[in-house]
């Protein structure tokens, strides 16, 4: 009996990862390397409050976006025991700023606020706990509490070193930037004034903070001379990235009402939209405390480009609730596995007025999601380029302290480099 042997070929690509054996395993090229990088400042070793704090990149090879990382020593130099307001680690800094060889790039301006605010957006208790070390947090017993967890404890004449990511529009970059096909970029961190990083719990707030050991650290890739040739012959390139904005303006005491406040920041992409309220009072944790000022007794909604956001305006009376879910949205943070927030009930119910008798800071946000799709491939957030955005807040009980009212946006943009070694932020 004769055997016919019948050859059968599969489509490998279509069987399962896990039994398509005989891939080929692609390799780079011989040339390439991993380097750690850490920047010194480029204008001195020591900082003071009022300062600014310079880095500027290597022109070789390529920055892994999610790598960058700052690190400093701080000493109070001065004074006696206080609190750190908001993230410590990000307290010290009013502005981030980048350039592109002479071309500013991105400013963002309240940035210690931003910082924490998205620091308690994206970390839970038990993560903030686990970083009390690099962040600043710090927990003196087993069970750390809520003001242990936001800054509420540094002690007078003491040294430490805190280290954290930076969000800005080279760390959020989707891609890793070619540093020598672009001009020499360069990062600015504006020290802000000890007044204003430090709550004032004690009779002696310090008065001098020293900025030491300060330190940009970022993972550098050579890609070895064949591929760098590859990238210099491209006649453009743009990587989309994404950052924030931040712009205050001010809620009087004693305001009651229909009150629009008008903010005139022209984005192409907005992804989502925050409001945050911080009392002028000296008595009260500035920039660290944002706390409900309808006294969940009124509403809140924006208007961007003719449309209102909710279309139904948050009622704080009826649903205050549906404001902490609205806030998880505009942080894609509802939808997700790791649903990460440290705030809390007891903070979120923080009124006007409550935030200078409570110890717990005040975390009361407002978020509204402003994006059509989520998609990688487009830019899909709402545009603010024809008209300016509108605050609206209806006051049914008549405000306590005036208030800085922050709209935090954060927003699409690419970052495109010309093959005349020119860049630019497209947004």
């Amino acid at each position: 009996m004769r055997i016919n042997y019948i050859s059968i070929v599969y489509n490998m690509s279509a069987l399962p990862r896990s039994i398509a054996y005989g891939e080929p395993m692609p390799s780079l090229p011989a040339d390439s390397r991993c380097d750690d990088v850490v920047l010194r400042a480029v204008n001195g070793a020591s900082f003071a409050a009022n300062s600014t704090i310079q880095f500027d990149f290597n022109n070789v090879g390529f920055i892994d976006p999610a790598s960058i990382y700052l690190r400093y020593t701080y000493t109070l130099t001065s004074g006696g025991v206080s609190s750190m307001i908001g993230a410590p680690v990000y307290a010290p800094f009013a502005r981030l700023n980048v350039f592109a060889g002479s071309n500013q790039i991105e400013s963002q301006s309240n940035f210690n606020q931003t910082a924490t605010m998205l620091t308690n957006l994206n970390l839970n208790v038990a993560q903030k706990y686990g970083l009390q070390s690099s962040y600043g947090y710090k927990a003196e017993t087993g069970v750390p509490t809520l003001e242990e967890l936001d800054g509420r404890t540094t002690t007078a004449n003491e040294t430490g070193s805190f280290g954290a990511p930076l969000p800005c529009i080279l760390s959020a970059c989707e891609k890793m930037i070619p540093a020598f096909a672009s001009p020499q970029l360069r990062l600015e961190l504006v020290v802000d004034s000890v007044s204003n990083m430090f709550r004032p719990d004690s009779t002696a707030v310090p008065s001098a903070i020293a900025l030491t050991n300060v330190e940009l650290c970022y993972r550098q890739i050579s890609m070895g001379a064949e591929v760098e040739a590859m990238v210099r012959a491209m006649p453009s390139i743009s990587i989309r990235t994404q950052s924030f904005l931040n712009t205050a303006s001010v809620l009087g005491a004693g305001t009651s009402g229909q009150v629009a406040l008008v903010y005139n920041q022209r984005v192409a992409s907005i992804k989502s939209a925050f409001l945050a309220f911080a009392s002028t009072q000296t008595d009260s944790n500035l920039w660290g405390d944002s706390a409900d000022v309808t006294k969940a007794n009124g509403s809140y909604s924006l208007t961007i480009a003719g449309q209102q956001y909710p279309q139904t305006p948050y009622n704080t009376a009826t649903n205050k609730n549906g404001l902490l879910q609205a806030l998880r949205v505009a942080c894609g943070s509802i939808y997700s596995k790791d649903n990460n927030q440290s705030i809390n009930s007891i903070e979120w119910n923080l009124d006007d007025g409550d935030a200078t008798t409570m110890a717990a800071p005040a975390k009361f946000f407002i978020g509204v999601d402003t994006e059509k799709v989520d998609s990688e491939f487009i830019m899909s957030g709402v545009s603010s380029q024809s008209s300016a955005i509108s605050a609206n807040i209806q006051l049914g009980t008549a405000t306590t302290d005036a208030h800085n009212v922050s709209l935090i946006l954060n927003y699409d943009a690419v970052l495109e480099l010309g093959a005349d070694g020119q860049a630019a932020l497209r947004m």
